[in-house]
Parts: structure tokens; sequence; C-alpha cells
């Protein structure tokens, strides 16, 4: 039997690699599947970069087997950041737990206003200036994507908005931040090539055949390119939560302290992130909370999900998990539905922030595991502006898209079609009580944390 010539795409994410590869000759998905690691974690969010490659080496082989692969697409969690121990190379995942350093702080202040990012613990840069200034660690100048890519390719190379999101790049000059990098002492030579997210960043050899590696975009800008043709305005409601668009605007500045990173020569990806979505819920499952079993009213005690510190709009680790409105009246069924509410208000933020800096015709694709929690789902319908579209599938939209920039560096360009599931219209039934948690949210931040979501 033939085999087909496929653009490959890698979703190498935290706990599993996904893979899309799609037939060059139709355009059409080949295949699609996860492969779990062999988990070799350090600390939570702390990994060996030896597990990836380990995983990804296998998998090139058996996929080289199977299909003619030209070309293979990289995409990676953004915010990771490399340091080298005895053992071989660390990543330091989004999740990798880490302290507050006011001095850092301080140091970065000034720094990241051409960044597109904010002084918080999530951007890589805030990890490094705490080991400059502690003088405790040393980190490199670069993440996960840029070491997978140096290993296959012998260059080291990432995409502008992994790049971005590391805090080291100037978005308005797509170049790096050379204060910065003179600050932290780094030279310019170690810094990875800055290429598109759809060129060659160089070839490997897999099975005696050579295959064009290309960096692909990040994460959650993957996912955006691969339904940019249902909307440019996507949602993702998994471990963590974000909502994002592709624009030609940059939206750093907004009153809704969103992110912003490169995408291209004409092109950016704004967004907002939550650190508080999956995780909070299954931390409510794990204590014995019955959230999937609830059946959310309006109104009533009021919960702030910000278990894990919260980054958009208040980037705060000092942030944490609050009740209000409790009396002895309340009972757990309505603090676990108070939850699944204050969750699902903290991606209506984010999607209303969003929705408001720009015409969304076509609405909002929404997905990521979250998606399966109906109740969840009727409390964003109810607090949004926009209709939510739920694609078919979306397990594999990261993996799609950097199936698409792999394709597109051979030259090839691909329509992939996602296939709509349903179209939730706005109802505005839990509006009124949205507006109420905002105001209130900003009060109990700043008047119990001391904590603001404006600059």
């Amino acid at each position: 039997m033939m085999r087909k010539e496929v653009s490959l795409g890698l979703d190498v994410g935290t706990s599993a690699v996904k893979y899309t590869a799609i037939d060059l000759s139709t355009g059409v998905v080949a295949a699609q599947r996860r492969v779990e690691y062999a988990r070799t974690d350090a600390a939570v969010g702390v990994v060996p970069m030896r597990m990836y490659t380990e995983a990804l080496e296998h998998l090139l082989g058996e996929l080289a087997r199977e299909y003619i692969v030209r070309s293979v697409g990289l995409t990676t969690a953004w915010y990771s950041v490399i340091t080298p121990t005895g053992d071989g190379e660390v990543a330091y995942q989004w999740n990798s737990l880490w302290d507050r350093n006011l001095d850092a702080e301080r140091e970065l202040q000034g720094f990241l206003d051409v960044s597109g990012c904010h002084v918080d613990i999530l951007f890589p840069v805030y990890k490094m200036m705490t080991a400059h200034v502690l003088r405790n660690q040393a980190f490199k100048p670069y993440g996960m994507k840029e070491s997978l890519i140096e290993w296959l390719t012998g260059e080291r190379a990432t995409d502008y908005s992994t790049a971005s999101a590391s805090g080291l790049l100037d978005i308005r000059k797509r170049d790096w931040n050379q204060p910065l990098l003179d600050k932290l002492g780094f030279r310019r030579e170690q810094m990875p090539r800055l290429l598109r997210h759809n060129v060659g960043a160089g070839r490997t050899n897999v099975g005696g055949e050579s295959i064009l590696v290309v960096p692909g975009l990040g994460d959650g800008g993957s996912a955006s390119y691969a339904c940019k043709a249902v909307s440019e305005v996507a949602a993702n409601i998994g471990t963590t939560m974000a909502a994002r668009e592709l624009s030609p605007v940059i939206r750093h500045s907004s009153p809704d302290r969103t992110w912003t990173f490169v995408v291209d020569e004409s092109r950016f990806v704004n967004g907002g992130i939550s650190s508080n979505g999956g995780s909070v819920l299954e931390w409510a499952r794990r204590t014995q909370w019955a959230i999937d079993d609830v059946c959310v009213k309006q109104g009533g005690e009021r919960f702030y999900p910000w278990l894990h510190g919260e980054r958009t709009p208040f980037w705060s680790a000092d942030l944490r998990g609050s009740f209000t409105g409790i009396d002895v009246h309340t009972d757990m069924p309505t603090l676990a539905a108070a939850m699944v509410k204050g969750v699902a208000f903290t991606l209506s933020r984010m999607i209303n922030a969003m929705a408001h800096a720009r015409s969304c015709p076509s609405g909002v694709v929404v997905a990521g595991g979250g998606v399966r929690l109906s109740e969840m789902l009727r409390v964003v319908r109810g607090s949004v502006s926009v209709p939510l579209t739920i694609l078919k599938d979306f397990d594999y939209l990261a993996s799609d898209g950097s199936a698409l920039s792999a394709a597109e560096a051979l030259g090839v360009s691909i329509s992939l079609e996602q296939e709509v599931d349903r179209v939730l219209e706005p109802d505005g039934e839990f509006q009124a009580d949205y507006e109420a948690w905002i105001a209130e949210a900003d009060r109990v931040a700043s008047g119990v944390y001391g904590v603001g979501s404006v600059s």
C-alpha cells in the first residue's frame, strides 16, 4: 500500500502529545491521536525535556513508517522556560509553582510596556528576573519549543507568538527587547531565531527521510488558527481558561488588561487568561462538591474562584478563592452551584472583553473539556453578548493548527473545515447577576486583597 504524503502537526502538551496528519493531496485529515507520556515530573510543572524527546522520537519513527511526512509543525504551551541540570535540560511549565518576588517585580517595571505581557509569575521573564535577582538558578532565554526545535534540527528557532509569551520580545519592533536582554545578562547570539509560524526552521531525519521542521504557533494561537474560518475569536475551557482573537490591532493597554502576542508581520493575538478553569472544577470534585449535579439559579451566594491567584484582569498571585453572601440558610448544593457560576462568569468576563473590543458577527468559538458541563455553558450563554459556536470536534484544534502551518511551509494552502455542532445565541438569563458579580469581584479583590483590576 502506498504511503500518503502528509503534513504533521504536533501539540506537545503538558500531559500528552496530540498529532494531526493532513493528506497533502486532498487537504483532509488522515489521522488524529493522543499519546500519553511516561511521566517523570520532578515537581508540579517541572519536567525533564527527555520525557518529551523520548516520546517524540518514538512517535515520529512510528508515523514515518506509516506516512511520507513532508513537514512537521510544533505547538507547545506558552510560558515555559528551560533550566540546565546535570541530567539534561528541565522545562518549567506555566503551572510550575513560583513565589512572588518584589525585587524582581521592581526590576521588571518599565521593561514590559513594550512586551505585550504583564508583571506576573505566569510569564517566563518573571522567573528569569527572580533567578537573576536571587542568583540561585540559571535559566536559558527560551523555553520548551525552542529546545525541541534545536533537538530536531540543530538550529535554535521559535515563532513570534511563543517569543512574545516569554516577555522578552518588543512586539512593535517584532524583535528581542535588547535593554531587557542586557538587564538579564543574555547575549544576542543566545537568542532563538525569530520566524513566522509557517516557514521552515530546519530539517530533521527520521528513518532515512528528511522532514522540514516548522515552528507553528503557541498552543492557544494554533487552536485559533485552526478555526479562524469559523471565527477569529475563540475561547477555551480547559485546566486554565482563555479567550483570544486574531487581529491587526494591539490591545495590551485595554482596560481589561489583556495580553498581546505577535502572530506575523501584520497580525497579533490578543487575549485574556484565567488560572482558574478546569483546575478549580477538578478541585471541587476531589473535595466532594457535587458540581456536576447542580442547577444554577440567579442571584444568591457568590464565589470568586481565585484558587491559583488570578491573571486577567488582576494579574496577581495574592488573590485567593472567596465566597460572599453566606448565611445560616446556605447549604452545600447552593455553594456548589456558586462555584460553577463563578468559573463561568470568569470566562464570560474574558469573552465580553474580546467582544467589546471588536465586532464579532460570527460569535466566539468555545472549546475544551468544560464545554461538556452543561450548566456552566448555560451560565456563560446567559452572561455574554455574542453567540457561542460549539464545534463537533475540538480536542485537536492546536495540532490541527500546527499541521496547517506545516503545510503552508511547503507552499500548500489548506482550508480545514471545522464542523459546527451548535450555536448558542446569548439569552441574557444571567446578565444582571453577572454584572453584580463583576462589580463585587473588583471590590473583594481591592478591599480584601489590595489588588486592583486596572493599571
